[in-house]
């Protein structure tokens, strides 16, 4: 990636080091092993499910229904297995599921012409009351044991964990930069007429990246189920805009067209950062909400002021 173009990813991954600066200068044990390897397991949660946001916003959409399918992921698992199903099955089923919410999600988009917001957001209140139906309100059962060990263990010295995180790093950053596919994803983000003009099948194209998000949603799910222990019925909720937090801090443009998943590693890297500065300064979560609104609007501001450049023909649009 040439350094003019990928300046916003650099500096996102610059503001990272800043912060884990801040973080050692004020308490050395910021930057001991335990506390790298548990900030980045954090880290990778946003970091997956960031992936599928990345792509849908890069088309100019948005995934809203990630927090009720990453929680539906994790219920549905831990009620299933201690129904007496084996995991692997559960898993399959619960994947199967993410598979028709992302399909449903990308059709109405592509095929039905919902607006993104709209069409994800109902999705995830539909996914809430049938969760709510499902489990009377309330769950009492384990995570699977199996699942539990496996996120828990590590590889090579590393959480097994972020293991998984650096094949989804790979399999991104390779299908935006080498791929057909992700050629075809900037280029209905930038302009959606004129890719169909120059041959893209549009509609086809864009009901992916929902699929992906949803299945990605689900895979975070699990995870974070296994390594924390538990499945709750809110466990979805931070994951709502810190994803597409991730996405915007990377870089990329909330009204699709630019960006990368090497940006949204680094926006992930620095909500990460920033969660875990707030108790060394004595702020609460609070203050990590207002940070993810104000990081929101400014991403929809600059990219307004950027179509509004480009509205205009200035020259450094």
């Amino acid at each position: 990636m040439s350094l003019a173009r990928h300046r916003t990813v650099l500096t996102a991954y610059a503001i990272a080091l800043l912060l884990f600066a801040v973080g050692t200068l004020h308490s050395l044990d910021f930057a001991a092993p335990s506390q790298l390897k548990t900030m980045l397991v954090y880290a990778s949660f946003i970091g997956i499910i960031g992936l599928g946001q990345t792509l849908c916003i890069l088309t100019g959409g948005i995934d809203l229904s990630v927090p009720w399918t990453l929680t539906g992921a994790a219920v549905l698992t831990s009620v299933m297995t201690a129904e007496g199903r084996p995991l692997g099955v559960a898993i399959a089923l619960v994947l199967a599921l993410a598979l028709v919410v992302g399909l449903l999600n990308g059709i109405g988009v592509a095929y039905a012409g919902v607006p993104p917001i709209i069409m994800t957001l109902g999705m995830n209140g539909a996914l809430q009351g049938l969760l709510l139906v499902y489990t009377d309100g309330g769950i009492s059962a384990n995570p699977p044991q199996g699942l539990t060990d496996f996120v828990l263990g590590d590889t090579l010295g590393l959480p097994t964990q972020l293991w998984i995180w650096a094949a989804v790093i790979a399999l991104g950053c390779a299908l935006l930069s080498l791929t057909t596919f992700g050629r075809r994803l900037y280029a209905i983000g930038a302009n959606r007429r004129a890719a169909e003009l120059a041959g893209v099948r549009a509609r086809r194209v864009l009901v992916a990246p929902y699929v992906i998000s949803a299945l990605g949603a689900a895979v975070t799910g699990l995870l974070v189920m296994g390594f924390t222990g538990q499945a709750f019925l809110t466990m979805g909720d931070p994951y709502l805009f810190s994803s597409a937090v991730a996405v915007a801090v990377g870089g990329a443009s909330i009204l699709g067209g630019s960006g990368h998943y090497a940006g949204t590693v680094a926006g992930a890297l620095v909500l990460t950062l920033v969660a875990s500065l707030l108790p060394l300064f004595s702020l609460g979560t609070a203050w990590l909400q207002i940070a993810y609104g104000l990081i929101l609007l400014a991403a929809v501001y600059a990219a307004g002021l950027n179509v509004t450049r480009k509205k205009r023909g200035s020259p450094d649009a």
